[in-house]
């Protein structure tokens, strides 16, 4: 089989989920005996649009870079023409037998309709809700929750408020703010941006239509994309699966620990929110609780947003701040900690840290919010808290520290993980019964 694997970054220059999930799924098909190529962006800073091919491992790669601010900035990011030009190129080459495009954040326009034009499969994982939110994640510009794009008004005013002269206002007289949305629909700055948003909305949801198979991680996510229109007659639940090293599990503790060792490990931002979990945790140390807390993650991200809780965190000892970790540091870390907390303020989907945490046999306390709910299973795998709410998480803390059977419990909850050669199967099973399908709707040619 031949396949295109698209997405808007590759390793190893890029590496986030949606580009470890990519990864899988190339060396599983490499390893197969497939031939597979990638189409993925590299930097949206070059001077001129270009494309690179190197062949890696096995396959090759074709990386894309180009200028997004040139031109039309907003439409760039999610229907650029040349993009679409650069693949019809490759795929005039390629015979490819199926196109898989994974995300489809910066592609999805131009890949869908391009793919669509050579009449070949397609096939599309949602990783986030790009093809329904400009800002992929269902989050306000001051990072709270969305329910959704109810309109195009609203979208309109969300992009608007990423700029700092509304953000600011938005944040500190909301009320003030609501009124002078509410005149500045009559006005043409704001009608030019309702219609910019009306062109994304159609654009991306005709190209989503068009996928002949559409993955999911989570069922939260398709139920999220009915919700609003959606189709989701094609698409399938698919759960990621992990590259799991021979790691034992841990065994469950008798009773409550002498300490109760908590971890975080992720992005330290504030739609991650970290910040609950210091404000669930500090009144915790100040009583003396025998409760720690390691923070794994990059510090240079949202420099402010973490200097104000290491500021908070600077008399407590209990509290530690270990950086950056590599993949591979990841179960020897794990192998430290008693559970695992994951507070994130959006609809997270498929969070890789619980299922490494799960993986090694620890619980997991998490948001009760989207794929995380959905995941951790309340006093079976592990706890899950209200959203924002860092009262209840600190009560969830305080039960693993005085309800003897509760952390034992737990442990016995925990889930086997899936492995990534289990995935990527069940992903291939789908690209064998769609070209099965196409070759049974080909007419059968006869000559003579």
């Amino acid at each position: 089989m031949r396949v295109l694997i698209a997405l808007h970054g590759y390793p190893p220059t890029h590496y986030a989920g949606a580009e470890r999930l990519a990864e899988r799924i190339v060396k599983w098909l490499v390893a197969q005996g497939h031939h597979v190529e990638v189409f993925a962006v590299e930097s949206l800073t070059a001077p001129r649009f270009g494309v690179t091919t190197t062949q890696e491992d096995g396959f090759v790669v074709h990386r894309v870079s180009y200028n997004v601010k040139e031109g039309d900035f907003f439409r760039n990011m999610y229907d650029y023409p040349p993009l679409g030009k650069a693949l019809r190129a490759i795929l005039a080459q390629g015979s490819f037998d199926l196109v898989h495009l994974v995300s489809g954040y910066l592609l999805g326009g131009q890949v869908i309709h391009t793919v669509k034009a050579f009449g070949l499969p397609l096939v599309v994982t949602l990783t986030e809700y790009w093809f329904m939110c400009l800002r992929l994640n269902l989050l306000h510009p001051d990072d709270t929750l969305c329910s959704g794009p109810e309109s195009d008004a609203k979208c309109a005013r969300c992009l608007l408020e990423e700029k700092r002269r509304y953000r600011l206002p938005a944040q500190y007289v909301p009320g003030i703010m609501n009124a002078f949305w509410t005149f500045a629909r009559q006005l043409s700055f704001t009608n030019i941006q309702e219609e910019a948003i009306a062109h994304r909305r159609d654009t991306l949801r005709q190209a989503l239509e068009a996928a002949d198979l559409v993955i999911s991680p989570s069922r939260f996510l398709i139920d999220k994309f009915a919700e609003y229109g959606f189709n989701t007659g094609r698409y399938q639940l698919i759960r990621h699966g992990l590259n799991l090293p021979t790691v034992p599990r841990k065994p469950a503790p008798a009773g409550p620990p002498t300490e109760l060792r908590l971890g975080y490990l992720g992005q330290i931002k504030a739609h991650k929110g970290v910040d609950l979990i210091i404000d669930a945790l500090l009144p915790l140390l100040a009583a003396g609780a025998p409760v720690s807390l390691d923070i794994w993650g990059p510090e240079d991200e949202a420099p402010d947003y973490i200097a104000r809780l290491k500021k908070q965190t600077a008399a407590y000892p209990g509290v530690r701040w270990n950086g950056r970790y590599s993949g591979a540091q990841v179960w020897d870390i794990l192998a430290r900690l008693d559970a695992v907390i994951v507070p994130s303020r959006w609809y997270e989907n498929s969070p890789t840290v619980i299922l490494e945490a799960f993986n090694v046999g620890l619980p997991v306390i998490t948001t009760n919010l989207g794929g995380m709910a959905e995941l951790v299973q309340h006093e079976t795998s592990g706890l899950v808290f209200e959203l924002n709410n860092a009262a209840d998480l600190r009560r969830q803390i305080t039960r693993l520290l005085h309800e003897p059977a509760l952390l034992p419990r737990l442990y016995a909850g925990v889930p086997v993980v899936k492995r990534a050669d289990e995935e990527v199967e069940d992903i291939y099973a789908y690209y064998c019964q769609l070209l099965e399908t196409r070759a049974a709707d080909r007419p059968i040619s006869t000559q003579g």
